[in-house]
Parts: structure tokens; C-alpha cells; sequence
């Protein structure tokens, strides 16, 4: 998980799309996405530096967000950035390596007698062929 901190948090909808951004400076994102067209823009300054987690649970509780689509939308980003804060610390599962043999394991090991090749005789006959 990232170790950056912000001082501003909030949602904005930008292009029919809701999402809760960070930052440090309020007045350059409000400007930033008012210029690109942002129908809402509604942010808090957060009590202190906080990460992205533990900001998320301050606009949960705070009275600015508690609309249904405010709090989905908060609740589904707080989902996903504890996922990624849990990423890489599961189990991992460990392929056995077989040992490769040394050259005088190889060398010791007996050699297989040769199998010497016997032609069974073959009777031709007039009427028929036996082998």
C-alpha cells in the first residue's frame, strides 16, 4: 500500500461518473476539475494528514456524504483500496525442485546390458511360410 497522505478528500462527478478523489490542495482540484467539466465537486478538509483508508472512513461518517450514492460509492472504493492494501501478504505456494544428478552419480550408475537382437529362423516351405 502507498505510504502518501492527504489534507483534502471529497467526491466528484465528472462525465456521469462518481468517484472520490485526494489531495493536498483544495482550490488547485477544485479548479482542475471545474476546467474539465465536473457537474459536482464536493470536498472536505480531513482532520489530519490521513492515507487513503482511514480518509475514506472520515467521509463515511462525515455529514456532507451520507446519501445512498454517496456512501456506495465511498463503500466500493474503501473495498478496493483494502484489497490492494491486502495484496502480496496470502499464502504462496512453493514448487518442489527435484535435484538435478551429479556427473558421478551418473558415472556410478551400472550400465543396462545391450539386448542382442535373435532372428528366429524362417522355414519357406511350398505351401506355407512358419516362422
Amino acid at each position: 500500500m502507498s505510504t502518501k497522505v492527504f489534507t483534502v478528500a471529497g467526491i466528484i462527478v465528472q462525465n456521469g461518473n462518481t468517484k472520490v478523489r485526494f489531495a493536498n490542495d483544495m482550490v488547485r482540484r477544485i479548479k482542475q476539475f471545474t476546467k474539465g467539466g465536473a457537474t459536482r465537486i464536493s470536498f472536505v478538509d480531513l482532520p489530519k494528514e490521513m492515507n487513503k483508508i482511514d480518509a475514506l472512513a472520515h467521509l463515511k461518517a462525515h455529514t456532507d456524504f451520507q446519501s445512498a450514492s454517496d456512501q456506495a460509492t465511498i463503500a466500493d472504493c474503501l473495498e478496493d483500496r483494502v484489497k490492494d492494501a491486502n495484496k502480496g501478504k496470502g499464502t504462496v505456494k512453493v514448487k518442489a525442485v527435484k535435484a538435478k544428478p551429479s556427473i558421478e552419480a551418473i558415472k556410478s550408475r551400472a550400465k543396462k546390458p545391450a539386448v542382442a537382437a535373435v532372428a528366429a529362423p524362417v522355414v519357406i516351405t511350398d505351401d506355407k511360410v512358419t516362422a
